[in-house]
């Protein structure tokens, strides 16, 4: 590495990156363990099902616009103190969440929460990067990955599981003696970072104000904008239209007139931290556009339970912790490229099989393709990150945490946006398409609607015209769900063209050769 390491003295390197991940873990959960709680909120508070969902944006849009501005306040207050206070907040926040008594109020500490929890995902991995010595980075790296995988694994089963036993309250509770561990712990066991001169440079309020409303806006889009029918939604455009514009100010400010700016965009002059924030944007996009698509296919397709349909996604994602250290043990012998190259052929035939789905497909099958596509993720998940601050100056490990943060996070939510709009879209395509191959003289359509009408008049005695119509329903039920199919195999076939085009770009990557 050639980022600034922090002296540490006698101190336990593993032990203060121990204390480090249990922040980023709660606040990762956080993004996902409300998920399966909203009918719950929503009926304790009497508020609406759609209201209740501000409890998810309001915190997501808050988490946005810290991300990127963490590396800048590392620099200005100290990195420890601005960790320690980002837990404080996240904790106190937790507990007034699940104290509250309306929707409003809640929603206010959910913004709260996300302003707290915002920072501590890139600080710590650019506190593994500054403590750690090269040769030992890809297994702290590994230790980051494994809870950045299994806290989103767990949220909605645990979520799911406080809510019908314990109430909703406690999913925010549950943050109070994690918080008050990892705020002790850190402010135990943290070095300090040396003295950063150039936080008593003034304040980029312009970048800030930019930062603030262009990625606040854009939060609000990705989440809002299918349930508001996109563009068809005046806030929807206003909203796109702010973000389109604080964005394109933000990115001329920092770069050309901004003596100290707030986002340091010019780190991505670096070749490796470039690659590897397209790369970490792209292939999170796959994952978590994955991640969605499954429960929903299998909940909605296959008639799965809930719980089912959840646990779908947990062998694979046990899988990837299982692999991950034997990722960490192959970077020692092999070139990060082809380990990277490797992991992406493994997701891009996963999601080629997954293309191929069928409404006859089994729950093993389903489970095996997750575990195939989670082999090939932590295949490549650290040697990108690694190959990220590799060749980055000394003293930059904060801010680009920070914006590779911000790439990872946005990949995420586009991803979802991107498959969830698909599924909406297309379906009528689809269906217009499988009605226009159907006629009345077709042979296929004049014997299913003979053998359903036999079989309903069979079933409840129906008159032959009532068991007709019954008939026509269900091919009209049967045409909608084969239009449904075809959009979750459109949706798998475009991450499969995603991870496969994310291969070659490896090759790009400046990797030093070990010493011989």
């Amino acid at each position: 590495m050639s980022g600034e390491r922090i002296p540490t003295t006698n101190r336990n390197l593993w032990l203060i990156a121990a204390a480090a991940i249990i922040a980023p873990f709660m606040e990762v959960l956080d993004t996902s363990i409300a998920n399966v709680a909203l009918p719950y909120i929503a009926g304790n508070l009497s508020s609406s099902l759609d209201e209740a969902v501000w409890v998810l944006t309001s915190y997501l849009v808050a988490n946005a616009v810290v991300l990127p501005m963490s590396g800048w306040l590392s620099g200005r207050i100290g990195r420890k103190r601005f960790y320690l206070l980002s837990i404080l907040m996240f904790t106190v926040s937790s507990f007034f969440c699940g104290i509250a008594p309306s929707l409003p109020i809640l929603i206010l500490f959910r913004v709260m929460q996300g302003l707290g929890g915002g920072g501590l995902q890139p600080t710590t991995q650019a506190i593994l990067a500054d403590l750690f010595p090269k040769e030992r980075i890809a297994s702290a790296f590994t230790l980051y990955s494994v809870v950045i995988v299994l806290a989103p694994t767990l949220g909605p089963v645990l979520g799911g599981w406080l809510s019908d036993n314990w109430g909703w309250r406690w999913i925010f509770f549950l943050n109070i003696p994690c918080g008050i561990a990892a705020y002790c712990l850190n402010r135990a066991l943290q070095p300090e970072k040396p003295h950063d001169h150039t936080k008593d440079a003034p304040i980029d309020y312009s970048g800030l104000f930019a930062i603030t409303v262009g990625l606040g806006c854009l939060e609000y889009v990705l989440d809002r904008g299918e349930r508001a029918d996109w563009f068809a939604s005046p806030a929807v455009c206003t909203a796109a239209a702010l973000s389109c514009a604080s964005l394109l100010f933000l990115v001329f400010h920092e770069l050309f007139r901004a003596r100290h700016p707030v986002l340091q965009l010019r780190l991505l002059a670096n070749r490796n931290f470039a690659l590897a924030s397209g790369m970490i944007f792209f292939t999170y996009f796959a994952r978590y556009a994955s991640t969605a698509l499954l429960p929903e296919f299998t909940h909605g397709m296959l008639g799965y339970t809930a719980t089912d349909s959840g646990m779908v996604l947990s062998p694979g994602s046990f899988v990837l912790l299982l692999f991950l250290p034997l990722t960490t043990w192959l970077m020692k012998r092999i070139d990060h490229r082809i380990l990277i190259i490797s992991g992406l052929m493994v997701t891009t035939f996963a999601f080629y099989r997954l293309s191929g789905l069928s409404l006859q497909v089994d729950y093993g099958a389903i489970v095996k393709l997750r575990i195939l596509e989670s082999s090939g993720v932590a295949l490549f998940l650290t040697p990108i990150s690694v190959l990220a601050f590799s060749q980055l100056k000394k003293g930059k490990n904060d801010a680009a945490a920070s914006l590779y943060g911000l790439f990872r996070n946005l990949g995420s939510a586009i991803g979802i946006s991107v498959v969830n709009t698909m599924l909406v879209r297309d379906v009528q395509v689809h269906r217009t398409y499988l009605v226009q191959n159907l006629s009345s003289s077709s042979t296929l359509l004049s014997g299913t609607l003979k053998d359903r009408a036999s079989y309903f008049s069979t079933l409840s005695g129906d008159s032959r015209t009532d068991a007709t119509v019954r008939a026509l329903g269900w091919i009209h039920e049967e045409i909608n769900r084969q239009a449904l199919l075809l959009c979750y195999i459109d949706c798998f076939r475009l991450l499969m063209y995603v991870s496969l085009a994310l291969s070659p770009v490896a090759i790009f990557f400046a990797v030093r050769k070990r010493p011989t």
